[in-house]
């Protein structure tokens, strides 16, 4: 699948400090969906929003990618029919698999340039020798 994403506005904003424990949501909405050609182009909000209230991110854009006329079809009626809310099931895990995977790494580097905690979730490591991921000889390297 060739892909473009498209930024068109992008937003970063600390509110307080970070001091106690916060969660951290992650959301991609798509606004629109429209047939250019043999393309189909999906307009998105992607939005890392930080509670208790201590700051947010949000990115707007596009996503371009190829795909066949039949499937193009079916998308744009799916999306009209449901009143602008929803894509073939298929596309859409597609599509926001796409949104995210970009943004995310957006997200991360906005987070950095306001002192917000990354918004991918740590990765933990646990070397323990009763876990699967753990092998005979003490590495936890495969």
């Amino acid at each position: 699948m060739q892909l473009n994403v498209i930024y068109r506005n992008m937003e970063v904003r600390r509110f307080s400090k970070v001091n106690a424990p916060i969660n951290i949501s992650n959301n991609s909405t798509l606004t629109g969906v429209r047939a250019t050609g043999n393309k189909l182009s999906v307009s998105f909000v992607f939005s890392s929003n930080y509670e208790p209230n201590v700051g947010l991110i949000r990115i707007e854009g596009e996503l371009e990618f190829e795909e066949s006329r039949e499937n193009i079809k079916r998308a744009v009626d799916e999306w009209e029919k449901s009143e602008q809310k929803n894509l073939p099931e298929e596309l859409a895990e597609k599509v926001h698999n796409s949104i995210i995977s970009n943004c995310m790494v957006e997200a991360t580097l906005l987070s950095r340039e306001v002192q917000l905690p990354t918004p991918i979730p740590p990765f933990h490591l646990s070397i323990n020798k009763k876990d699967a991921a753990y092998s005979d000889t003490g590495s936890y390297i495969r």
